[in-house]
């Protein structure tokens, strides 16, 4: 654990950390006090049923985009900086070796969307749901599903290809899995061989709009879809064995 330690502890002095989730936290306070307006066809969108969901959308999407960020060069820099070197010294496994950088980066995602949530939990105050806040917890257990999927996945093709190729790639499959109900409706009106294409990336792509909205309905009382969650837990699952598995060749 001391590796998954000190991983994590060089992690949070990194800026865009920092940056990010002030940002993030400043769009998501301006709609969790009351002090910001959103609108769709012109409509004003208002109530706590409504607004919910959308911060969700947004804390989920900075939540994954961070996870993404702080788990990209982990692995890549240790190896840049020679530092491999000294574990393979100390007769760690190189399996061993990754799964303790996964493990730093799963929990820099986790923090991260913790405070992210802080702001969630203002709008339920601002709201009066103050008996309902131990929804929270759930809620934050579902989208930590997506994060942790985002950034297993993100450090398991930082072990196999170039940093930048693996950042590329992340990011394509992270934004395909939150507009995932979206490029599916597409999928349906473009029809023909580019619909057929759409849908058989999408089965490739973890749905984490999906499980967000799963989280979304318990701060909204609603039913959850247990199986789009499991289905998540499976992505998490096939990233984590993979991690363990892939080999990186020495620089």
């Amino acid at each position: 654990m001391i590796i998954a330690i000190n991983a994590f502890k060089e992690k949070i002095r990194r800026k865009e950390l920092y940056i990010v989730s002030t940002i993030g936290i400043i769009i998501l306070l301006l709609f969790a006090t009351g002090n910001g307006s959103l609108t769709i066809g012109g409509n004003p969108v208002t109530g706590y049923k409504m607004l919910a969901p959308i911060l969700l959308i947004v804390v989920n999407a900075l939540s994954c985009i961070l996870a993404l960020v702080m788990s990209l060069s982990t692995i890549p820099n240790e190896y840049e900086r020679r530092t491999s070197h000294l574990i393979w010294i100390r007769k760690v496994s190189q399996a061993r070796y990754h799964g303790e950088l996964a493990l730093a980066n799963v929990i820099s995602g986790l923090a991260s969307e913790a405070v992210l949530f802080v702001a969630i939990l203002i709008f339920m105050l601002n709201n009066g749901k103050t008996e309902e806040l131990w929804r929270l917890i759930p809620a934050y257990l579902i989208v930590a599903i997506n994060v942790s999927a985002v950034s297993l996945m993100t450090s398991m093709l930082s072990i196999i290809i170039p940093e930048f190729a693996a950042g590329f790639l992340a990011a394509a499959v992270t934004v395909m899995g939150i507009l995932h109900s979206a490029l599916y409706l597409l999928k349906d009106i473009i029809g023909g061989f580019g619909g057929r294409m759409i849908k058989a990336v999408l089965k490739l792509v973890p749905d984490l709009h999906g499980i967000q909205a799963q989280a979304g309905n318990v701060l909204c009382g609603g039913s959850v879809d247990i199986h789009i969650i499991l289905t998540g837990l499976l992505a998490v699952y096939v990233f984590l064995v993979m991690i363990f598995i892939l080999n990186r060749k020495e620089a």
